[in-house]
């Protein structure tokens, strides 16, 4: 059983001075909304006294600021009360974000001021108790205040009707007045609260939700979950950020999208390492930073980048039907299904058969590379064994590599653990990556690859792969690159090339936990294991 201490720590840290008053107004604010049950009755009074005492050492704007990011979320009728009784605009943002129940909102209109009853009105979604309990009050709102008693009376129509207009009149200008003076002092004082933060702190718990920051709102940021991919334009991060807390990996750049408040609505990058109970070892959430894209990463992530990504999906869609077709007929006359066929038909259909099916292979990578540009690649859960993989890739990539006269030798510790990857996903990792190598080899060279399980808390199957002497005079940006490759003159070469390929499967391995990286004249791709097989790790090699 869990205990909420949350409000009890904020009340001591609240008590302690008046230091920060700004970030225990919304420390309170954010608690007090949520409204759990496990408070006791006696703490939920004195944060709200809390809260009253602060106001006037908290800004308007930032008090505004911190009741829109609540939008949706404020569940405690006292709370609401008290914030109807704020500026207008603090006001207008507390009803109209409030999610109460209709007895709730009942109960709590006749002491709301006038004004916030009529913000109160605008709302669709009350129910038949507080459209009657407006309908009352309604016939005290719309009357105009009496005025001083006079020591003459107005005998006719037209007087009176010319007091009235006097009054509605002066009514007007004061509130005018109120509103011109109220902003003026809100800008002169405040106008910087709306710069765009840059970075932010944070902590999260060991289910992935943030529970602490420091250069924010916390009202904008605490409660956000990290372990979930977004969804539609909800925060969140991106498919490999979540890969990677799923496997208690560190997070190194990866996506995020905050909503909310304008101070930290958007695209961000995190920058966050696990960390650990000292006593027990167990997981207990993440900490680390949340930072602004550069302009090269904001990029590639722009709506003209997500619409170009969405075209290109199309695109490739549209190019697979002729090319299925075509590699139909070609299957047909190869295989001589209708009649016999002359042998130098039959080459033709072959060589046609094997350029199509790699215009195939090239469409489905750039529409891949589409969706992991535009965040919409999602990979589907499972295992793949070592020993599986192995035989798959030597028995596919044996006509390149005896074409290529180039022998690859792949050989693995005893045990592997799995991969946590697909099947078909891996096969695919792990095939673009070897046949953009062998691309590169000259006749006779030898290539080596290693599988290795590193065990740990975060257990992680390392594969090395030695490079060709061709490759070896590139450096890392080189092989990365998008620049023209010179190793494509043959025909079964990547189709998009070298560069395209690697930065594929580093996107691949990265959308579920891993990576590529090239260190020590070697290329090495990580990808993340499964918890099987703990113990038992030999340096027994297999081939």
């Amino acid at each position: 059983m869990r205990f909420d201490d949350r409000l009890e720590t904020a009340l001591r840290q609240a008590n302690d001075s008046d230091l920060g008053a700004a970030a225990k107004w919304q420390q309170l604010v954010d608690i007090l909304a949520q409204n759990p049950s496990q408070f006791d009755l006696a703490y939920v009074a004195n944060g709200l006294q809390k809260v009253r005492d602060y106001l006037p050492l908290v800004a308007p704007k930032m008090r505004e600021q911190c009741v829109r990011a609540l939008n949706g979320r404020i569940s405690s009728a006292p709370l609401v009360l008290l914030l109807s009784g704020d500026v207008p605009k603090v006001a207008s943002a507390a009803v109209a974000g409030a999610c109460l129940t209709d007895d709730e909102w009942s109960n709590i209109i006749a002491a709301m001021p006038v004004r916030a009853r009529g913000f109160l009105r605008n709302r669709q979604d009350l129910g038949p108790k507080s459209q009657r309990a407006l309908a009352i009050c309604s016939a005290f709102d719309f009357v105009l205040p009496v005025p001083k008693a006079r020591t003459e009376t107005n005998a006719a129509n037209g007087a009176q009707i010319r007091d009235i207009v006097e009054r509605i009149e002066k009514l007007r200008s004061e509130r005018q007045s109120e509103i011109v003076t109220h902003s003026s002092f809100e800008i002169d004082q405040y106008s910087g609260f709306y710069e765009t933060i840059n970075e932010i702190r944070f902590e999260t718990d060991e289910n992935g939700t943030v529970s602490w920051i420091e250069g924010a709102p916390p009202g904008a940021v605490v409660g956000v979950d990290i372990a979930e991919p977004a969804f539609d334009e909800g925060p969140g991060p991106d498919a490999y950020g979540a890969a990677a807390f799923r496997q208690r990996m560190p997070l190194e750049n990866a996506r995020m999208r905050l909503c909310g408040a304008p101070a930290v609505a958007g695209d961000w990058r995190i920058n966050a390492a696990p960390f650990f109970d000292h006593i027990s070892g167990r997981f207990s959430g993440y900490r680390g930073i949340f930072r602004r894209p550069t302009v090269a990463e904001s990029a590639l992530i722009s709506p003209q980048s997500q619409h170009s990504s969405d075209h290109i999906q199309q695109l490739v869609h549209e190019l697979r039907t002729p090319l299925g077709a075509i590699i139909g007929f070609s299957e047909i006359i190869e295989q001589q299904l209708f009649g016999p066929v002359t042998e130098d038909y039959r080459i033709l259909a072959r060589n046609i058969l094997n350029d199509a099916e790699r215009l195939l292979s090239g469409f489905d990578d750039l529409a891949t590379a589409a969706k992991i540009e535009s965040g919409n690649f999602y990979a589907e859960p499972g295992s793949t064994d070592c020993d599986w993989l192995t035989n798959k890739l030597a028995d596919r990539l044996r006509g390149l590599s005896d074409l290529l006269m180039v022998t690859l030798n792949l050989v693995h510790a005893h045990p592997v653990r799995p991969f946590a990857v697909d099947m078909e996903l891996a096969e695919r990792i792990f095939s673009r990556l070897l046949s953009a190598v062998i691309i590169g080899c000259e006749p006779d060279e030898i290539l080596d690859g290693r599988f290795r399980t590193e065990p740990g808390i975060n257990a992680t199957n390392r594969f090395v792969l030695s490079l060709p002497r061709k490759l070896l005079e590139m450096d890392e940006a080189e092989l990365f690159g998008s620049g023209p490759a010179v190793l494509d003159e043959v025909s079964e070469a990547p189709l998009l090339g070298l560069g395209f390929s690697l930065r594929l499967v580093r996107s691949l391995a990265k959308n579920v936990g891993g990576d590529l990286r090239f260190y020590n004249e070697a290329l090495i791709l990580s990808l993340p294991a499964t918890d099987e097989n703990r113990s038992g790790f030999r340096d027994e090699e297999r081939e």
